[in-house]
């Protein structure tokens, strides 16, 4: 990714927090709309590196940085929802928000078990030593094939057009691929997984 673009995220989610912090909204509501750069994506989610939970026909792709509340907000609510249904959840892990998320990335990307070290890093999410940001220990080094696996997803995230993380990709029963951005409430999450094909 772009300095110039993981600059514009890292403020605009600064922004966002801190809001969050003072008790505004988030800064990216939940928008469902279909567009060229959703089917273009979704195209290429085969070349994306993601940590699967569930399994079944109906996938859901979800970007998501090891730091973001909106995306630890996504996590949480979605786990009564993991494996129902035919519901796969394909989350596909980058580094944009802070310094520590290329090394809490690539202590996931780097564990034995990527799985339940995505999963720690959300169950632990603000108990680390610092008490923000998602609960794994950073990687102490981050191996170059680790570096090109962060650095291929960036880019895919950056395709989509978001404006930041969580950012969900899926085809709907239409077939239409659809991209929402930011954490949704109930109702809206209820209607995206109602939709997923």
């Amino acid at each position: 990714m772009h300095s110039t673009r993981r600059a514009a995220l890292r403020i605009a989610f600064a922004a966002a927090i801190g809001a969050s912090l003072i008790g505004l909204s988030p800064l990216a509501a939940a928008q469902q709309t279909q567009n060229p750069d959703a089917v273009k994506v979704l195209a290429e989610m085969g070349k994306a590196t993601i940590i699967t939970e569930g399994k079944g026909p109906r996938v859901l792709n979800i970007f998501f940085d090891a730091n973001c509340p909106y995306c630890h907000e996504l996590y949480t609510a979605l786990r009564p929802k993991v494996g129902k249904d035919g519901l796969e959840i394909r989350w596909v892990p980058v580094a944009v928000l802070t310094p520590t998320s290329v090394t809490k990335g690539a202590a996931i990307l780097q564990a034995p078990n990527r799985l339940k070290a995505f999963q720690d890093n959300e169950n632990t999410y603000g108990k680390g030593p610092t008490g923000q940001g998602g609960g794994i220990a950073p990687a102490t080094k981050v191996l170059p094939a680790t570096s090109a696996i962060l650095n291929a997803n960036n880019a895919l995230l950056e395709a989509t057009k978001s404006p930041g993380v969580p950012t969900m990709l899926y085809r709907d029963k239409q077939g239409d691929a659809m991209l929402v951005v930011g954490p949704p409430d109930a109702q809206q999450l209820k209607d995206i997984l109602a939709s997923v094909k």
